[in-house]
């Protein structure tokens, strides 16, 4: 059987459009694949190794590039990054003792479990300071230079209790001495 022109030549005419479909679809897949590298990494190799595969083997290198790629993008990662340090932060925020480490709430005077003073009382207003602070931030008054249970020259808190003084030396975190 003599295949007429016509049908030859409807032939070949739907081959050069299922052709030029193909090459669209194939450059368009290169150019997807290069935007969403250039999404996922800065590697220049990278970018480069994905153009290359992808424009070789042009359906199994979107494949190939599909379960290759990173599994999240820069725009993912670093609001991931963001997240885990406001919840350091979130973290870091919540006090704790410098003589046991353990956590102590923003109100205490003094540390339930190894008895450090944490804060005091502001001379003038009362509110509770910071034990390193010399003025109160409620009143503006100055606080005296050496408080009873902090001596600033060697960072050593020491709470009395009854005859005895808990002692704790920051620069030796491992030395708890107890004097009568």
């Amino acid at each position: 059987m003599i295949l007429s022109d016509t049908f030859l030549n409807y032939l070949t005419t739907g081959f050069i459009v299922f052709l030029g479909l193909f090459i669209a679809l194939w450059i368009s897949l290169i150019i997807w694949a290069y935007r969403d590298m250039r999404l996922r990494s800065r590697d220049l190799f990278a970018r480069v190794l994905t153009i290359t595969v992808v424009t070789l083997l042009p359906i199994i290198g979107i494949l190939i590039y599909l379960i290759l790629r990173p599994s999240e993008t820069l725009a993912e990662a670093f609001e991931r990054s963001l997240l885990e340090e406001a919840l350091l932060q979130e973290i870091e925020k919540k006090s704790s003792c410098p003589g046991c480490s353990r956590h102590v709430e923003n109100r205490w005077q003094i540390c339930p479990y190894c008895h450090v003073r944490l804060k005091r009382n502001c001379v003038s207003c009362g509110e509770l300071v910071e034990m390193q602070w010399a003025i109160c931030p409620y009143c503006a008054s100055e606080q005296p230079v050496e408080v009873s249970g902090v001596d600033r020259e060697s960072d050593r808190f020491e709470l009395d209790t009854d005859d005895q003084a808990l002692l704790y030396d920051e620069e030796e975190s491992t030395n708890w001495t107890i004097s009568d």
